[in-house]
């Protein structure tokens, strides 16, 4: 039986270092608190799903062993770790992801540690009743922060995918990927703290891999603060010029470096589609890369209207499927059409889609929106106009047919 003491002091340690914990996280994410609501939902959700994952790993458990016999390392890797990481990703899936708060990349770690050490404090209340409430100096540095660092792997699948084109088949491969990565690694940590017991050698492999995968999760939060859309605001893409005197290339309205000609002030953008280099007005090829200036997007790939980028092979890929009447754009997660590039603000246009049209608004972006060339603030889109926000180049393709489509949009 425990005691009246351990009722109390065993549900406080098993708290205590999961809040720590989640403090260290959300406090990664410096230029845009995370909300404490959001934060507190997503642990409670975390620790909810542990009912769950207990009863599914006992039943597969269950149906593993009178099918392979007992193989403990092949259930943690088949079933321990796939079942509590899927649990912990749909704690955040069902509320933090699909909420407004979810807004940049660092929120994937952020909200995935949230609901992992949510998960992990009720294992400590289970664990440290079972063993002793000693048992959280172990847990407590290792077995916790475990659960946040592989619930990172795919907390930033999430965010990818947030940011990926909203194909439903795409965006699920990226999770998944993200997923089972995070299982794999989860059991191979629980075969090395089970072996560590009786090894110096686990022991020293268990450590060495806890403090590689601390260090690789470090180095993804410390590139996302870097490039997080509320550090700074939008970086401003000066217009350039080619001066009509002596064909010196320069910022739009200032003076000609060579000849000190005043340059023209530039309406129109003509950026090359692979390489983003300004190009003459009337080039056919790009003066850096070599690119043709005008090449299109592959007919129908969808037919639903839809948004394609050219890649760096000169190839087109649907960036976004129109799938709803009013689409924010902006740089983002919490934009229906996220564009992650510098150039980009974070809300910086609102397409609308009306009998048939499809109508494009700036929202007073720092770069501007371009169409055909041409800076808008507002325009009817037509199949096969260039479309560029900021720096950011497109080519949108109308609707060709009321047939089903091609693909799932999520």
């Amino acid at each position: 039986m425990i005691g009246l003491r351990n009722l109390i002091l065993i549900p406080l340690l098993s708290l205590l270092p999961c809040v720590i914990w989640l403090w260290y996280f959300a406090s990664q994410s410096v230029y845009k608190r995370p909300s404490r609501q959001s934060l507190f939902i997503t642990f409670a959700l975390g620790a909810l799903v542990t009912v769950p994952a207990v009863l599914i790993n006992l039943l597969l458990q269950e149906a593993f062993i009178d099918l392979f016999g007992v193989h403990r390392s092949l259930m943690l890797f088949l079933i321990v770790g796939p079942v509590e990481e899927g649990m912990k990703l749909l704690a955040v899936y069902v509320f933090a992801f699909r909420s407004k708060e979810f807004d940049e990349a660092l929120d994937g770690v952020v909200y995935g540690a949230a609901a992992a050490l949510g998960f992990a404090a009720i294992e400590n209340i289970v664990y440290l009743a079972e063993t002793g409430p000693m048992l959280v100096l172990l847990r407590g540095p290792f077995t916790n922060p475990g659960h946040a660092l592989f619930s990172a792997i795919w907390g930033l699948s999430l965010s990818r995918a947030k940011a990926a084109p909203n194909i439903l088949q795409q965006r699920f491969v990226i999770v998944l990927k993200g997923w089972a990565l995070a299982s794999v690694i989860h059991g191979t940590f629980d075969i090395l703290l089970i072996s560590a017991r009786s090894s110096v050698v686990f022991l020293a492999l268990l450590a060495a891999a806890f403090v590689t995968l601390f260090i690789w999760v470090r180095s993804r939060i410390g590139y996302f603060q870097k490039n997080s859309p509320f550090r700074q605001s939008t970086v401003i893409m000066p217009a350039g010029a080619y001066c009509p005197s002596c064909g010196a290339y320069g910022i739009a309205g200032a003076r000609c470096s060579s000849c000190g000609n005043q340059l023209p002030e530039k309406v129109e953008l003509v950026l090359c589609p692979v390489c983003d280099s300004e190009q003459r007005p009337g080039a056919r090829f790009c003066s850096r890369c070599g690119a043709n200036l005008k090449l299109g997007a592959s007919a129908n790939l969808h037919e639903r209207p839809h948004f394609v980028a050219v890649t760096k092979d000169g190839e087109g890929k649907i960036a976004f499927i129109l799938n709803r009447q009013d689409v924010n754009v902006g740089r983002t997660l919490n934009n229906e059409f996220v564009i992650e590039h510098p150039s980009v603000s974070k809300r910086h246009a609102r397409l609308s889609s009306r009998h048939d049209e499809v109508a494009l608004e700036d929202l007073g972006s720092a770069n501007g929106t371009f169409v055909n060339g041409l800076r808008v603030s507002k325009a009817l889109l037509e199949d096969g106009c260039e479309v560029r926000f900021g720096r950011a180049h497109f080519v949108y393709r109308a609707a060709q047919s009321e047939a089903g489509a091609a693909g799932k949009d999520a």
